[in-house]
């Protein structure tokens, strides 16, 4: 050290009062202090990758193996029925969309319906009640039950267990549906896959056949009022053949029997004559009352069976079906082309337009479904949007039946007006009293009821024929087997799951950590708060042993003295060199050391750096002046019967109370002494002025064990009469807020701060490894 003149006030003044140096900064977060909080916190990271990785493979070990079995199903359609009617009308449209996209999701929503699932446990025997069992207890299965004798909570979570494990997927640009089913047995996962099919071909082949079911009903009742009317009229034209000795097969009387379309009369009041063909007359006397009631005969015929023809659309529209209805589309009924139900407004188009976004918010739906809960706003959303579509599809059946109700009173009143004029005219032709020509309306009125007949029950027969066969066309692709290997759990899959979970749960927890942690752990945050030099980092170190604070001997502790060539006894010969050229050209001899709170390591620190400085040949003695809880005596295994307290209380001399080192002779000893509740009051009495003052006058270099600044207010009096301060705490333990107030008071009371020094360094951590790039610890190590 350099020299310097013996005036206490020569001291150098103070750090000035600046509290916006003890400011946290508000700067961003560095990207090198981001990555290495990971490696800062390892051990949690570790630990939590470790607890993952356990805790996957038990969940793996543990869980219930789970099976899943697919069936595949091919959608043919068969382009003669009404089903490709309904898919060129959607098209059409929608302006070209993807009608196999739409056909394809629609048949997806109708097999994760709940009606297939109820019939699909009904035929597994899965309707069990619940069974019985306690929470330790494994649980017997229920009682199986029928679907009548099922209670309705019961039912509802049967069918929510059922459709969580059913998965329904159409496949990507094809005419593919995949169904798989979960389940703990491999045998039972298959089974139920392809008894999903079954019953979903059995629904297609039933629904079309209940949708017309009643229509049917009705068009048999009037085939058989038909039926019952042609008996009575060829019935009637055989008692007057028979009555009047006539036969139908004579010459005139033929034509009527025989004609295939219109009606062509012609007779003679005597019987004789020739007939043509269907179209006209032939020969002999023709009749013109006979020929206008055939014509009139003809068009009354034609307009029942528009009036039939109306009548059966407008039952049809009743049914207030949408799949029944679009079918008007490809119906074979003789005024459907020129039905107002296709002719006017948009036709069918539209209701097939809103049965395409009906399926397509139906598949929505069921996606969503299976995402989130039933609360959720797109849910919601799609509920809305489908009771709207449902609103819209049934103004719509409105539309159509309004049309077809309108159809059908028009061709009542034209076959009522047809009628009456018939009727007048055959009131006429009665008149002749001819049995020729009551003969020729009998047979006409037979033969056009026979004709009537015939036409509405092959249209019937149709009807009942396309109702069965406009079902989609399922084909089999692929059907379900039993699974070799579960789906879950995944032995090799679950355990990588697990340990990549835990890492990202450990680096989550880390920067959780670091975010929480308010102790100061390297000298980057030191300077950068309190804007104070650090003149040092003391590795930590593992001390031999503990001694009893009662004055026992025990064995030396100083990495100086026990291990001269490793890191901490490095780091104490930096910071006696930092010390030495702080003093800025001037000799720095009375030096105070303290920190902020105790057990923080300055009496260690003052120890080994008196040791350090002792080894360069000065003279260096340490003065104990932590009267409450002193420490030195133990460090030099020597006694405090006697000590500063002595002195301070006027008892005593300088020399009597100093004791030596036992290894290292040139440093020495003012122990505290006796321990005296009034600390405070001889620390600041005029007694520790004059002991400092001898003490800088005998000793080369003079350290102050002084106690921390929070608990007490004394070591800043002592620390006032010192020639500069130095503090130190302990990395990993000593808060911001702890060092912070610890700078705001020294420089308050202009005590000269020269630095801190920080102690307990993992040398080996990441921020340290980050900043001199190779391992320090590593380093001394080597020999």
């Amino acid at each position: 050290m350099t020299d310097q003149t013996e005036n206490p006030s020569a001291r150098p003044e103070g750090l000035p009062v600046q509290r916006e140096h003890f400011i946290d900064s508000e700067d961003d977060v560095s990207l090198r202090e981001l990555i290495i909080v990971p490696l800062k916190r390892k051990r949690t990271v570790i630990g939590c990758a470790v607890f993952g990785l356990l805790a996957a493979m038990l969940i793996t070990v543990t869980m219930t193996p789970r099976y899943r079995a697919t069936a595949t199903i091919e959608l043919n359609e068969n382009k003669s029925t009404g089903v490709s009617a309904l898919s060129d009308l959607a098209s059409a449209a929608t302006g070209g969309a993807d009608e196999l996209k739409v056909k394809v999701q629609t048949e997806t929503a109708v097999i994760e319906d709940s009606t297939i699932a109820l019939n699909v446990m009904s035929k597994m025997g899965m309707l069990r009640l619940g069974g019985k069992g306690g929470l330790f207890q494994k649980r017997e299965p229920g009682q199986t039950v029928s679907l009548e004798a099922l209670p309705a909570k019961t039912r509802e979570n049967l069918i929510a267990g059922f459709e969580a494990n059913l998965q329904v997927k159409e496949v990507q640009n094809s005419r593919l549906i995949a169904i798989t089913y979960t389940s703990t047995d491999p045998v039972q996962a298959a089974n139920i896959a392809n008894q999903i099919v079954d019953e979903y071909k059995l629904y297609l082949l039933s629904s079309n056949f209940n949708s017309s079911k009643d229509v049917s009903k009705w068009l048999e009742g009037q085939l058989s009022g038909l039926s019952d009317q042609v008996t009575k009229s060829e019935q009637a034209v055989a008692d007057f053949e028979h009555t009047h000795n006539l036969s139908s097969a004579m010459p005139g009387l033929a034509t009527i029997g025989a004609g295939g379309g219109g009606v062509s009369a012609s007779a003679s009041s005597s019987g004789l004559g020739g007939g043509g063909g269907g179209g006209g007359g032939g020969g002999g006397m023709r009749i013109p009352e006979l020929d206008r009631l055939a014509a009139l005969n003809q068009e009354v015929t034609q307009a029942e069976a528009v009036r039939l023809s109306d009548e059966a659309i407008y039952r049809l529209t009743e049914t207030q079906n949408p799949e029944v209805i679009s079918t008007l589309a490809s119906s074979s009924l003789p005024t459907m082309a020129s039905s107002t139900v296709i002719s006017q407004g948009s036709g069918l188009e539209i209701l097939n337009a809103l049965r395409e976004q009906e399926a397509t918010a139906k598949v929505a739906y069921a996606d969503a479904e299976t995402k989130y809960g039933a609360k959720n706003p797109r849910l919601i959303e799609i509920q809305n949007q489908l009771k709207s579509l449902e609103e819209q599809l049934r103004a719509e059946m409105e539309k159509i039946k309004q049309r077809a109700k309108n159809d059908l009173t028009l061709a009542e009143q034209n076959e009522k007006t047809l009628k009456a004029i018939f009727e007048e005219q055959k009131a006429v032709t009665s008149k002749m009293n001819d049995d020729v020509v009551q003969l020729g309306i009998l047979m006409e009125q037979s033969t056009s009821s026979r004709e009537l007949y015939d036409l509405l029950y092959a249209k019937l027969q149709e009807t009942n024929i396309d109702s069965g066969s406009s079902a989609v066309d399922v084909t089999v692709a692929d059907p379900a087997r039993p699974p070799g290997n579960p789906w879950i759990p995944k032995r090799t899959l679950f355990p990588l799951v697990g340990l990549c979970g835990g890492v990202v749960l450990g680096i989550g927890l880390a920067y959780l950590l670091e975010s929480q942690d308010d102790t100061v752990a390297d000298s980057f945050q030191v300077e950068e708060l309190t804007h104070v030099p650090v003149l040092g980092l003391i590795p930590f170190h593992k001390r031999e042993t503990r001694t009893r604070t009662d004055g026992a001997l025990g064995t030396e502790s100083s990495p100086f003295l026990i291990d001269p060539d490793g890191a901490t006894a490095e780091a104490l010969r930096s910071l006696r060199s930092g010390l030495t050229l702080s003093g800025a050209g001037r000799r720095l001899k009375l030096l105070a050391v303290t920190s902020a709170l105790g057990g923080e390591g300055k009496s260690y620190t003052i120890y080994n750096l008196g040791l350090a400085f002792a080894a360069t040949g000065l003279k260096v003695l340490i003065i104990d002046a932590d009267l409450r809880r002193p420490r030195q005596d133990v460090l030099f295994r020597v006694s405090r019967k006697e000590g500063l307290s002595n002195l301070l209380a006027g008892i005593g001399s300088f020399d009597d109370v100093l004791q030596a080192h036992s290894v290292v002779p040139n440093i020495f000893l003012l122990s505290a002494g006796q321990s005296t509740p009034l600390a405070s009051e001889l620390l600041e009495s005029g007694e520790i002025v004059k002991i400092l003052q001898t003490a800088r006058e005998r000793f080369d270099l003079v350290l102050v064990d002084n106690a921390p600044v929070l608990p007490v207010a004394d070591p800043v009096q002592v620390a006032s009469h010192c020639d500069g301060t130095i503090g130190v705490l302990r990395s990993g333990q000593t808060s911001r807020k702890a060092l912070r107030r610890f700078v705001q008071i020294l420089a308050r009371n202009r005590i000269h701060l020269l630095g801190m020094v920080i102690q307990a360094v993992d040398m080996s951590a990441s921020e340290y490894r980050s900043v001199y790039g190779y391992n320090v610890e590593k380093y001394y190590g080597e020999k």
